[in-house]
């Protein structure tokens, strides 16, 4: 990105020229006055409503679309994903685990307190031993042993295990909030009322219908050119189109690809697709119950047709896989390839299992999205036809309620997908497969230490050679039934200049609209 400079000598990495504005270059930049530009509207295709604003708390990507442009983490990934300083100036590696970051000197935050590392140090502590505030990113930063300010401005990290996608961490997951502030006024207020770095402050929020954000002039990278921007959270898809078609809002996302079609035929709106990595399987309980024997878990991943899948209902614009992640990440293996679809396997591996008319496998097959209602009956029919006596439920509190609770029952099953914000194999595999952090159904010790160690793995040939072995190994075991990633698709008016990234992530700073 413009503005930036890098050199790595010694692994040291030093920014020397230029405002920390990587991977806000989604719109024209170019010296317009701050917030003299149009208001832009984004609608956030979710079934829930964030209940706070606090960065600090989810892990659900789509509102941390909200926190991104509020707040700064240490680094960035710019539009080409490539890792870029923010909050950070540079940093230096001095072992394996260790990380000396120095911090930049000119950054306030929206209340107008100064920025300091004793906000980086109190954000990680929070995370981590606030058991009140109970933040589900908790997992994200386990493997952080010590954060250690050095003077105000400079703060050293200490890791309990090599992990090279850590500074992904922290340019994607993990935004820094204000200690004193937080001090002040608590949890649920600073949620209510959050205060950040970034190019955007909170205007207002109506709980159920938007969050507004207004420009804030005193950001300290490339002024924000919007007077405001609003996140709505319409939940129909259909009714997401006409809002967008009305101009009611003017950036729709997750567009299914049978609403593309309505969009095409309109000369005020345009659709822009990009290769996407969010990937999507069907989640499953291993520890107990039937998908305890991997036997039953091959038979699911062999009895659906992706391929009809993505070509039939998702009009394409999805591509079949065989891993928890799309070709466009970091540690995809190409010789892994999605399941065949065989169905007599499908029933062969069921007999073995004990499975047959006489006793059937039952399941529960959970789905929480209004838009994935297609997949789900598609997949259930594939599901059946091999024997299976699938029970479909809509529940759009299952996944927050029951699934991330970790109250997932036997029998069970769940559409998952995750939109790989690192652009890095470990974080899919952190969120579902890795024991040691989110693998709340399905874990072991083998597939654990492979993890570790494909994430420890400074060399990137070599990592990516221990992902290929964790990947041959996970495809045999089955631990989720993998289905496909899909390409991002958004509905955007022509009045706007904007453009989707690689990791879905929505920047806006940049943003132009014409009147």
């Amino acid at each position: 990105m413009a503005g930036y400079r890098w050199f790595a000598a010694a692994s040291l990495v030093i920014l020397t020229a230029g405002a920390a504005t990587g991977g806000r270059a989604q719109g024209a930049s170019t010296g317009v006055a701050c917030g003299s530009g149009q208001p832009v509207s984004v609608n956030l295709l979710w079934p829930t409503q964030p209940n706070t604003l606090d960065p600090n708390y989810d892990t659900l990507v789509m509102f941390a679309q909200i926190s991104r442009n509020m707040f700064n983490g240490l680094f960035k990934l710019d539009d080409s994903m490539t890792l870029q300083p923010d909050l950070a100036v540079s940093y230096s590696q001095p072992d394996a685990l260790t990380y000396e970051i120095e911090l930049r000197k000119d950054v306030v935050f929206h209340g107008g307190s100064p920025f300091t590392s004793a906000d980086v140090v109190a954000t990680f502590d929070r995370i981590v031993k606030d058991q009140k505030l109970a933040s589900k990113q908790r997992s994200y930063v386990s493997n952080v042993k010590s954060v250690t300010p050095k003077g105000d401005h400079a703060v050293n990290f200490v890791l309990k295990q090599p992990d090279s996608s850590f500074l992904k961490s922290l340019a994607t997951i993990i935004y820094i909030t204000p200690r004193s502030v937080i001090e002040k006024v608590g949890n649920v207020e600073f949620g209510k009322k959050p205060v950040g770095t970034g190019p955007f402050k909170l205007d207002s929020w109506t709980m159920g219908d938007s969050v507004v954000l207004s420009a804030n002039c005193d950001y300290h990278g490339d002024k924000p050119i919007p007077s405001k921007v609003e996140f709505r959270f319409i939940a129909e898809p259909a009714t997401q189109i006409s809002s967008l078609q009305s101009g009611e809002i003017d950036i729709a996302t997750q567009v299914t690809s049978d609403l593309t079609a309505a969009l095409k035929s309109s000369r005020d709106v345009a659709v822009q697709s990009i290769d996407g990595n969010q990937t999507f399987w069907l989640s499953m309980n291993t520890k107990e119950g039937p998908f305890a024997d991997p036997r039953v878990r091959q038979a699911l991943n062999y009895a659906i047709d992706r391929t009809a899948i993505a070509r039939q209902l998702l009009g394409g614009f999805a591509t079949p896989v065989g891993q928890v992640y799309s070709k466009s990440v970091f540690g995809y293996t190409k010789a892994v390839s999605p399941y065949p679809f065989d169905p007599d396997k499908a029933k062969a591996l069921l007999r073995e299992a004990g499975y047959d008319s006489s006793r059937p496998l039952k399941i529960e097959f959970y789905n929480f999205r209004a838009e994935l209602n297609p997949v789900q009956q598609s997949i259930a029919s594939f599901l059946s036809d091999v024997g299976i006596k699938v029970t479909t439920r809509f529940d759009p509190n299952y996944f927050v309620d029951t699934w991330q609770s970790g109250k997932m029952g036997r029998g069970q099953v769940i559409i998952r997908s995750n939109n790989n914000l690192l652009m890095d194999a470990d974080f899919a595999l952190g969120l579902e497969l890795d024991g040691t952090r989110r693998g709340m159904y399905f874990s072991s010790p083998e597939t654990d230490a492979a993890i570790a160690k494909a994430r420890g793995e400074s060399d990137r040939n070599a990592r990516q050679a221990a992902y290929d072995a964790l990947n041959k190994t996970l495809y045999n075991l089955a631990p989720v039934t993998f289905l496909y990633s899909t390409d991002g698709i958004y509905g955007v008016s022509t009045r706007v200049d904007w453009k989707p990234r690689p990791d879905g992530a929505i920047y806006l700073a940049n943003v132009t609209k014409r009147r």
